[in-house]
């Protein structure tokens, strides 16, 4: 018969159990650390999967434009069409901007901008550059990038108050503070492989999808702010419209 000595041997002392107490606290508290990461990490994998699914919206888009605002709205070279120049670079390039949801989906026309440094778009400013209404064509021709002649919006930067609310124009209407992917399409440049040119029977895209673009911001007069280019996630690939 086992004495009393034997069984208080085989039982855990107070301090054996406040130390593993102690040690099991320790370890859910190190577990806990990683979960913000984790969390950021899921929604950094959700908004990946989303700016990759933006791709067929982006071409659906550009088709609806059309080539010749789009090959106007991202124009990076002069003297394409003059048969007594060459191609060069032009002074003023442009970027082609596009923007979604952070849900996805739609894929809406903002705007066209002058091409901007990287000083700029890295700052505090609202724009992500200088604004275009139109370009003037060097064979003749005019191409209006926000509003028709006849004053309806061709982009969202183009649209008015009325315009917002009003059938059909209300069905493409995207708030500023909700414009959290940015798609910015460009032309490739001089001597690229994929170099535009009138006797191609296609336009050839640089395609950069940058998100966060803009967010809400209840302390800013507008409601939104601009996320510096720095501080954005990126997803690149070359994309084509045919003429």
């Amino acid at each position: 018969m086992k004495s009393i000595s034997d069984k208080r041997s085989r039982a855990f002392t107070l301090l054996e159990v406040v130390i593993a107490l102690a040690v099991f606290a320790f370890l859910i508290g190190g577990l806990l650390g990683f979960l913000p990461w984790s969390v950021e990490g899921v929604s950094k994998v959700r908004e990946q999967d989303i700016a990759y699914g933006l791709v067929d919206g982006v071409q659906v888009e550009l088709d609806r434009m059309g080539f010749s605002m789009v090959e106007a709205g991202t124009k990076r070279l002069n003297g394409l069409y003059n048969a007594f120049d060459s191609p060069r670079p032009s002074s003023s390039p442009f970027d082609l901007l596009l923007v979604a949801r952070r849900s996805g989906g739609q894929v809406a026309y903002e705007q066209v901008v002058e091409k901007t440094s990287l000083a700029i778009l890295n700052g505090d400013q609202l724009e992500e550059g200088s604004n275009q209404d139109l370009l003037t064509k060097e064979m003749g021709g005019v191409v209006y990038f926000n509003q028709t002649e006849n004053q309806e919006p061709v982009s969202l930067f183009g649209f008015e108050e009325e315009h917002e609310k009003t059938y059909p124009w209300s069905t493409r209407w995207i708030p500023e503070e909700e414009r959290y992917f940015l798609v910015k399409c460009s032309q490739f440049p001089l001597e690229h492989r994929h170099q535009h040119h009138p006797s191609n029977g296609f336009l050839g895209l640089q395609v950069d999808i940058q998100w966060p673009y803009k967010v809400p911001d209840p302390s800013s007069d507008k409601g939104y702010r601009r996320i510096p280019m720095k501080y954005r996630n990126h997803f690149r690939l070359p994309m084509a419209i045919t003429r």
